[in-house]
């Protein structure tokens, strides 16, 4: 971000010019470049699958319901609310009621917006690096001080939280994970867990999960929430999002479910900053949430099945050390030796010369440099083709 020529006095806030480039909107500089039809798409992690037929069907009969035309409700629908709590309960086995629940425009908004109601000016964040952009840059907007903890694939992508010292522990405020992890596809473990909810115990830090892809793991137990191993009572937070569980992206409806005065004061944020989502898309989300079992467990396999697909492919053309993704919607793609240090090289070079689009690592914080994120986003058949020309790209390189 570069300061503003006009003149002295309208220079950008601190705060601005501390962000580092959205590297997704550079990414999409570049596609405007190419032929669409040539390029296969693999860098946002926006599902090219339909919304759900009995979603959608809500929605069109929604619409012509004049009250959802005016303002919602500051703190969502009654019946949104109750539907969040009952489907929270049947998939984690934890009561919960109203009271700790909160709508949000996309879980993004939520997170963002958290660090705000909590960080002042050289308070710290704890935040994993690799990183969903947002779970960095809502901390710095707030001026916070990052402490980065490393995520390695010798350690299953999992922070070492023993090796946080204890100065920086005794003065940190919040620490945000996300399992199914992305952008490595890594997931936690009960171990991790206990240790996690200990560590944020001892030192009084606001715990924030963000578990957008609550229902995308491929083996073993499904992916947990945080208050199987805390509780309401305590300063802990999760997020969930419609856009990867129900292929919502574009509707912009997501919750938080959480201790009740942390989500109280995320709430008075809100009301200063926001009116809420539109009535019809809540009406909607709240026949998402009635889907079948079924749903989930397709929707399971068709990305284990992707992420299973790309990930032989690429294993099987050379010797290459790619993390098997455990859940989630992305590989995490480690580039050939030639390129490392400047993923972003090698994401550019695929894209001009091969067509394939992916996401330098580096957008997801330093420990990503070496890295693109490959986003299981198109069908067997294009994912195959992007097979085929990672491969030839590479066998170019080397």
């Amino acid at each position: 971000m570069k300061k503003t020529e006009l003149n002295e006095k309208l220079q950008v806030a601190d705060r601005v010019l501390k962000l580092p480039i959205y590297v997704f909107s550079e990414v999409a500089e570049q596609k405007k470049l190419h032929d669409p039809e040539w390029l296969i798409d693999l860098s946002l992690g926006s599902p090219d699958l339909p919304t759900p037929v009995p979603v959608m069907e809500c929605l069109r009969k929604s619409v012509e319901v004049v009250s959802n035309h005016g303002y919602p409700p500051f703190d969502g629908k009654d019946n949104l609310t109750q539907e969040i709590a009952k489907w929270f309960e049947n998939r984690f086995g934890v009561k919960t009621n109203k009271s700790n629940v909160l709508p949000l425009i996309g879980s993004k908004e939520g997170l963002a917006h958290l660090p705000l109601v909590y960080i002042n000016p050289g308070d710290i964040s704890l935040i994993p690096d690799p990183h969903y952009p947002v779970h960095h840059r809502g901390s710095v907007l707030a001026g916070a001080e990052i402490y980065s903890l490393p995520l390695k694939q010798e350690n299953d992508f999992l922070p070492d939280l023993a090796a946080i010292p204890p100065d920086i522990a005794n003065k940190a405020k919040i620490i945000i994970i996300s399992y199914p992890n992305n952008p490595t596809g890594a997931v936690s473990n009960p171990e991790f867990m206990r240790e996690l909810v200990a560590f944020c115990r001892k030192y009084n830090i606001l715990l924030c999960h963000d578990l957008a892809y609550s229902e995308i793991g491929f083996d073993g137990p499904k992916p947990q929430s945080i208050f199987e191993y805390i509780s309401f009572d305590e300063p802990a937070i999760e997020f969930f999002t419609f856009s990867k569980t129900y292929h919502m992206a574009g509707w912009r409806i997501g919750f938080c479910v959480g201790n009740k005065e942390v989500v109280n004061n995320l709430y008075s944020l809100k009301t200063n900053m926001d009116y809420g989502i539109f009535g019809a898309i809540q009406d909607a989300a709240v026949e998402a949430l009635k889907l079948p079992e079924p749903y989930y467990n397709d929707l399971k396999l068709i990305y284990k099945n992707r992420v299973d697909l790309v990930h032989s492919r690429l294993t099987e053309a050379f010797d290459w050390d790619i993390f098997k993704a455990k859940g989630g919607m992305y590989l995490w793609l480690p580039v050939p030796e030639k390129f490392e240090g400047f993923g972003r090289d090698f994401a550019i070079g695929l894209l001009k010369n091969f067509g394939v689009v992916t996401t330098p690592g580096i957008a997801f914080g330093k420990e990503g440099r070496d890295y693109v994120r490959l986003a299981m986003v198109q069908s067997e058949d294009k994912l195959i083709e992007a097979s085929e020309r990672i491969i030839k790209y590479v066998k170019g390189l080397i």
